[in-house]
């Protein structure tokens, strides 16, 4: 059983939308702890969006969007999941409008394939359970893109990389791992375990590429 949500019984005794948002602002929270302890190894001379450990109270989906169709932790996991993926397609196409760096360019557009055959897949599980999933990225997922947009085009690559690159993936991992260990659903569990690999090759791809942009200025 998941630890912190059996930490909460009260919030086990209300009803399923409520049962969720618990769930979902656990994870989060969880989630951007582990982002806090683990500093980037490159250091920016800028910055320009937050990170996602400076916002850990804000829920990602609203609370109307909790259902209760499945377990919490594996809705507040599948609401999570799709907000972030959309969030990391959007962000790297605002980076495939404005860079001129072959290697940014091609690392954006694998995030942009790959990031939309998972959300293919997620929506697939979660179809029969009739749970409806964000069509755009919510929360602070939501803000991530819109400052990414703000940023001056001589900045973007490395605001992108770093910050949807490295930063977001390392909570998403954390959350992929968290759902192999607690999530109830097989399939989901099935679906954070396969995914997992390809996200670790994207944030080790992302600093890979920090590590190069640094080292030539």
């Amino acid at each position: 059983m998941n630890p912190h949500i059996d930490a909460h019984p009260p919030a086990q005794r209300r009803g399923p939308a409520v049962r969720g948002a618990v769930a979902l602002a656990v994870i989060v929270t969880v989630a951007a702890c582990d982002t806090r302890q683990q500093k980037p190894k490159v250091n920016l001379p800028f910055d320009v969006i937050p990170a996602a450990a400076a916002q850990q109270t804000d829920l990602v989906v609203p609370p109307a969007a909790v259902s209760g169709a499945m377990q919490p932790v594996d809705e507040a996991f599948a609401l999570y999941t799709a907000s972030s993926g959309l969030a990391e397609i959007d962000g790297a196409r605002l980076v495939l409008k404005h860079s001129k760096k072959a290697d940014v360019r091609q690392y954006a557009e694998t995030i942009v394939r790959e990031h939309s055959r998972n959300a293919d897949e997620l929506r697939r599980i979660v179809a029969p359970r009739s749970l409806k999933l964000p069509a755009a990225p919510t929360g602070r997922h939501a803000d991530m893109v819109t400052t990414l947009a703000g940023v001056r085009p001589q900045d973007v690559d490395d605001a992108f990389l770093q910050r949807f690159g490295v930063d977001a993936h390392k909570e998403t991992i954390s959350l992929f791992e968290r759902q192999v260990i607690d999530g109830r659903d097989p399939q989901l569990k099935r679906y954070a375990e396969q995914t997992l690999p390809a996200l670790r090759e994207h944030m080790a791809a992302a600093q890979k590429l920090l590590h190069a942009s640094s080292a030539v200025r």
